[in-house]
């Protein structure tokens, strides 16, 4: 499908399913040329639709300028919930640029009667919870590669974690097991992985989504805790939950 020669590029801020399958929709849309950008932590990724572009930005000055150079027309932040810094910099980088910006973030998990959540605000709030339990537990930690350090030093605790690479820590912590599997996760697997492992407790940030919500409908079914981390603030921009809802806020922004 050829564009026409009025159409406007928008930058996807993107590595997350739902950037993915915007980039897809936006693709096939007469009115715009699409680049994605993902910042390429996870070298086996799935294809994206339209351009795509890896790596920083250089901060926020960084990313004003790629958005001049670009002659970018509006910016999507579709990043993951807790990509706190990448949000609050294309925030700041659009409000000085006079750009339109939106973020397309999915609806967080909810609680139901039946779960065993342990609401948090944070990792250190998760860190200091398990410092204070002193019986050895094993933990299922689903909070991504970056905290995995910080866990392993409260060494008393065994970690079970899943990743799609080998995570950049060497030597790997004597109480850490990787799992390299990609979601998503069927509810009987997961309630597997429970049981066969011994598992006593999930750690997890509030991220949502359907690819890993069977790890909480798991841990339902076996009666297992759950420490839930918040997700942080969003700034305030337009905040929309579906890719549709996205295309429609750019024909209505962007003049053509």
């Amino acid at each position: 499908m050829s564009k026409s020669p009025t159409n406007k590029r928008v930058l996807i801020l993107g590595g997350t399913t739902e950037a993915n399958e915007l980039a897809a929709l936006l693709a096939q849309d007469l009115h715009f040329e699409v680049i994605t950008s993902r910042a390429g932590v996870t070298k086996k990724r799935t294809a994206v639709s339209g351009q795509e572009r890896v790596g920083g930005f250089g901060g926020i000055e960084g990313l004003k300028e790629y958005l001049k150079e670009n002659q970018i027309s509006a910016v999507i932040d579709a990043t993951h919930p807790f990509a706190q810094t990448m949000t609050a910099h294309a925030f700041k980088a659009c409000w000085d640029t006079q750009l339109p910006h939106i973020i397309l973030s999915r609806p967080e998990w909810t609680e139901t009667a039946e779960d065993n959540w342990v609401h948090l605000q944070n990792i250190e709030g998760a860190l200091d919870h398990l410092k204070a339990i002193k019986k050895p537990l094993c933990i299922f930690l689903t909070t991504g590669q970056k905290e995995l350090k910080n866990f392993t030093r409260i060494s008393h605790h065994h970690y079970l974690a899943r990743m799609i690479e080998t995570p950049e820590i060497d030597p790997l912590p004597n109480n850490l097991e990787i799992l390299f599997e990609r979601g998503p996760f069927s509810l009987n697997n997961e309630i597997h992985l429970l049981r066969n492992r011994s598992i006593d407790m999930i750690v997890s940030k509030n991220s949502g989504g359907e690819a890993t919500v069977a790890k909480l409908e798991a841990a339902r079914t076996c009666n297992i805790p759950v420490l839930m981390i918040s997700r942080p603030a969003l700034p305030p921009t337009h905040i929309v939950r579906c890719s549709k809802q996205v295309q429609d806020w750019l024909i209505s922004q962007i003049k053509f």
